[in-house]
């Protein structure tokens, strides 16, 4: 074991989204609900949809491929992959961060893991892959998130099928990061795992309780990682959510106060897409001269949560 001194971030991020898709508006009307309340409740006109003969792994080598061109990242250079998904490729057995090992060619030395987090995902396996990285004296490791639910939907049940899409992420963290983690705060309430949980192979919500989750707790964390971690709200340029319905995004903002023309909803052409809903947000932003400091919350499944700020590294 070797513990290295040096600093561990994000330094760049990929996103594969499939091209195909589900029209949500004809969805909403077979299951008679008008276009108002699946463009102003739910917030997603289409949803992505992974093809019959895409995987997880095909996903996050796509991801990955469009990783290659925007980074001068090698696959020989990778020596830790963690995927976070909560619908491996077959069954788990083997764990698909080793099938995305053989998918991109990175080397035997690579460690690599699974997670098997929602959508409070990717808060938790950036903390955990920079950590173990840093540990080991890793100074090139790759997150992926990749939670296709297409897999667990019953197309009849209006709760489920409406919300959720379909994408995989990448997430280059390394010793030339672009940001790099300030504070973090993490909760879990597993009495309440009941309101988003699988039966009988499909998934399950209870939405008013998962709803209730977010107004209620989410905004109780965000303001205190704020407070512990000295940062003063207004200095925050950034929040990115997790991205899990239009109405409940707009609450939940609502409720942690002061944030509206800083954080972004853009779920139209994604919907909910589990641990790939920040990612998906963050790529957008992280190149902007004008984003020093970012709050990004996680949270679903579990039920679980996790808040982190992170911020441009300060240089020496």
């Amino acid at each position: 074991m070797r513990n290295i001194e040096f600093n561990l971030g994000i330094q760049d991020i990929a996103t594969y989204i499939p091209p195909a898709r589900i029209d949500n508006l004809a969805q909403g009307q077979r299951h008679d609900v008008d276009d108002d309340f699946v463009l102003q409740k739910i917030g997603a006109r289409s949803l992505p949809r992974l093809a019959v003969d895409e995987t997880v792994t095909s996903a996050c080598r796509q991801a990955f491929e469009k990783l290659l061109e925007k980074s001068s990242v090698k696959a020989d250079e990778v020596e830790c992959i963690v995927v976070c998904t909560q619908n491996p490729d077959r069954g788990g057995i083997p764990h698909t961060s080793a099938l995305v090992q053989a998918a991109i060619n990175a080397p035997e030395s690579t460690a690599c893991f699974d997670v098997g987090l929602g959508c409070s995902g990717y808060v938790y396996c950036l903390q955990l892959i920079a950590a173990f990285m840093q540990m080991h004296g890793m100074r090139k490791g790759l997150l992926f998130t990749c939670d296709p639910y297409s897999k667990i939907i019953d197309s009849d049940d209006k709760n489920t099928s409406l919300l959720f899409g379909d994408a995989a992420t990448v997430t280059l963290i390394s010793d030339a990061p672009k940001l790099v983690s300030r504070h973090a705060k993490f909760s879990t309430r597993g009495a309440g795992g009941e309101a988003l949980t699988k039966k009988d192979g499909k998934l399950f919500m209870n939405g008013r309780a998962v709803f209730n989750f977010a107004l209620t707790d989410i905004p109780q964390q965000v303001n205190e990682v704020i407070k512990e971690s000295g940062v003063n709200k207004n200095e925050i340029d950034l929040f990115l959510l997790h991205q899990g319905s239009k109405f409940m995004l707009e609450n939940t903002i609502k409720r942690i106060g002061g944030i509206v023309e800083r954080t972004p909803i853009d779920l139209e052409s994604t919907g909910n897409t589990v641990s790939s809903s920040i990612p998906v947000l963050l790529e957008k932003y992280i190149n902007a001269d004008e984003v020093g400091t970012v709050l990004m919350s996680g949270f679903g499944v579990g039920l679980s949560w996790a808040t982190v700020i992170y911020t441009k590294p300060v240089s020496v």
